[in-house]
């Protein structure tokens, strides 16, 4: 009886102690056995969503892979799981059997849990270790199988590594994310929160009957984002940007332009009638699958001796969008503007005639003509033509300071234009305040103001599709994970700066410069094209160095597409003259407007064949279908239009009532194209 009493007391006192440590310490000891088990929380990576082309072409994507994890401490919980661990590692994965046996033993990481060996492993790799731990056959010996129950500790960490399928095409639109899922610049910046999703959790405890539970919060993964961007017309633009780095890279200016044709060229391909941008590239694009790289920028002594400051100026150069950061007075470019808006306010009518001799004497200064000569009496279109200074700045003078800086705001020049895409200039333009005379007169031509690419185009687009100025945009819509659409982002008309018969007359006049005029080198054979050079003058004037540019659409009685092509110092010995612009726009219109099934309405002209140095081969891109016949009255005269001019809409505002200041936004509560069409 007595042995009987002393046994239930120890029972008791044991009962008592387990008690104790369950309350003091049960959940430690719990998570501890979890943490053996490896039935602990662990995190489920989301997936960043694809980004894709217009026509649903993968440009960047994230492919699941694996981190290699070793737990040392699993490792070491017994001796004899030491070395069966350390040959699994050497054997499947190449690790260095010193090293991996020093993580074991060391004493600074032998009670690591979390030891990584190896990243970005393939799901091949990771199915070749499972392979190697298997004890499903039936024909391994009781050694092999206990060799392999004794590889513990090896564990693999689920994550996603971006991939960029074309490497660098594009690269200053997409731009790429880092190693934690961070936009850094273009597109993957602009849309981070779109493409992100949140992680997953799962989570391994014991309930109260010692059972195993398991909890899983699956992930949501990213949105994909389907861009504007055509990547067959994306890969025209870069391929003539290559070759004219290729022909002139060996001029005169090689060491400043790096070996290039020019120190910067830039495209942008739209459509005019939606701002949707269909190709945006410059000569400074980078490897989007290793963006770190400026090998081809510096040499190895360069790279070596630069500070880390200078390392990350330079890559934020490299990663800049020229076509988007940087402003750069236009030149010539700016004259159908100018013209468009004289005529608007009223202070042209379109039967003017100018004279110009050769350049205009304003205060106490002498502004030339490209002609010093002069271009004698001129028309309106003959001043668009002719490109002539001269008549611009008699047609700004009619004009007066306060519509001329009106119209320019109404342009979005000196304003972001609210392109979806990060570090957008604002360009920097005179306000009434502080333009006088002279800076009216050569802003009249596009020097002393400065602007970005996407301004010009967006600018240009106005001009010529009918006088509606839409937000440029590179994403027309958003999917989800499964691929269903969450949104379309629709073609935003901010407002209607001009009338449709202004933009009517602009179209004649830049059809005419094209066609007998300055930027007759634009020609594209079969097709009517319209547009505008540029020559602007650097500062400081006089040193020889220009941006030569020209920017032009197809068809231009009915404007499909709009081109414009800059180049910042070719390097040429003269800068100013050859027509670099022009022969590259024409040589991307020639492959793009058949690509966007926009038909030859035009003869073939065996002299224009001639004068361009073209082959009739060459120039069978399109099919030559009929034109349409214009209705006439009875008198043979056309039929004037009767398109009512949306200004009239309540919805848009009107010119007068715009207000933008110099860094103003559009508004975001702008309305859709489709709401402003609607009547």
């Amino acid at each position: 009886m007595a042995i009987f009493a002393f046994v239930l007391l120890i029972l008791v006192g044991l009962n008592i102690r387990i008690a104790y440590i369950n309350m003091k310490s049960g959940d430690t000891y719990t998570r501890q056995v979890l943490s053996q088990k490896e039935y602990d929380s662990q995190t489920i990576p989301y997936r960043r969503g694809e980004i894709q082309d217009r026509n649903g072409n993968v440009l960047a994507r994230s492919e699941k892979v694996y981190n290699l994890i070793l737990d040392c401490y699993q490792v070491n919980s017994d001796e004899k799981y030491i070395e069966p661990t350390v040959r699994a590692l050497v054997s499947v994965f190449g690790i260095d059997e010193d090293k991996a046996r020093s993580l074991i033993t060391a004493e600074d990481t032998k009670d690591s849990r979390y030891q990584i060996l190896k990243k970005q492993l393939t799901a091949e790799e990771k199915e070749a270790f499972e392979a190697y731990v298997s004890t499903e056959d039936k024909n391994l010996t009781t050694e092999q199988v206990q060799e392999k129950n004794r590889v513990q500790g090896i564990w693999f960490e689920e994550t996603y590594q971006r991939e960029y399928l074309m490497n660098t095409l594009a690269s200053n639109v997409l731009g790429f994310s880092n190693s934690i899922n961070q936009g850094v610049c273009g597109i993957e910046a602009y849309y981070d929160d779109i493409l992100n999703g949140t992680n997953g959790r799962e989570y391994g405890y014991l309930n109260t009957d010692s059972e195993l539970e398991r909890t899983v919060i699956e992930p949501e993964h990213g949105n994909t984002v389907v861009s504007t961007i055509d990547v067959n017309i994306q890969q025209i633009v870069e391929k003539y940007i290559a070759e004219f780095d290729e022909e002139y890279g060996d001029g005169p200016n090689s060491e400043e332009t790096n070996g290039k044709g020019s120190k910067t060229t830039g495209v942008i391909v739209a459509d005019p009638n939606n701002g949707e941008i269909l190709a945006m590239a410059t000569n400074h694009g980078f490897d989007l699958n290793n963006p770190q790289d400026l090998s081809s920028l510096y040499t190895e002594s360069e790279l070596a001796a630069m500070t880390d400051k200078e390392t990350s100026a330079a890559l934020t150069s490299m990663w800049s969008n020229f076509c988007v950061s940087e402003d750069y007075e236009p030149g010539s470019v700016f004259k159908p503007v100018t013209v468009a808006s004289a005529l608007e306010c009223g202070a042209l009518t379109g039967d003017e005639t100018f004279v110009c001799d050769g350049g205009e004497f304003v205060t106490d200064t002498q502004i030339n003509c490209d002609n010093v000569y002069g271009h004698g009496t001129e028309t309106l279109s003959d001043a668009i033509a002719n490109s002539c200074n001269d008549a611009l700045m008699q047609i700004a003078f009619k004009m007066k300071v306060d519509n001329f800086c009106r119209y320019q705001n109404l342009f979005y020049f000196g304003s972001r234009t609210g392109i979806d895409l990060p570090n957008e200039s604002t360009g920097t333009v005179y306000s009434e305040n502080n333009m006088h005379e002279v800076e009216l007169a050569t802003s009249s031509f596009g020097q002393s103001l400065t602007c970005t690419m996407v301004q010009e185009v967006a600018a240009f687009s106005a001009v010529i599709n009918g006088g509606y100025y839409y937000r440029p945009h590179v994403v027309r819509q958003i999917k989800n994970a499964d691929g269903a659409v969450v949104k379309n982002i629709e073609p935003t008309l901010l407002r209607q700066p001009i009338s449709s018969k202004t933009s009517s007359m602009l179209r004649e006049y830049l059809e005419a410069g094209v066609s007998g005029g300055t930027g007759q080198k634009a020609r594209v054979p079969g097709y009517r094209v319209g547009g505008k050079t540029g020559t602007a003058e650097k500062y400081p004037r006089g040193n020889g160095k220009y941006l030569v540019s020209f920017i032009g659409a197809a068809p231009i009685d009915d404007p499909q597409v709009v081109v414009y092509v800059i180049i910042d110092e070719p390097n040429v010995e003269d800068q100013a003259t050859g027509g670099y612009a022009m022969v590259i726009a024409r040589k991307i219109m020639m492959e793009i407007l058949p690509y966007l099934n926009i038909p030859q309405t035009e003869e073939i002209d065996e002299q224009l064949l001639y004068e361009l140095g073209l082959t009739w081969e060459e120039a069978q891109g399109g099919r030559i279908i009929e034109t349409e016949t214009a209705e006439t009255n009875e008198d043979g005269t056309p039929v004037e239009s009767t398109e009512e001019s949306i200004a009239s809409n309540p919805n848009v505002p009107s010119p007068l009532e715009a207000t933008d200041s110099d860094d103003q936004l559009p508004s975001d509560d702008s309305v859709t194209a489709e709401e402003l069409l609607a009547e």
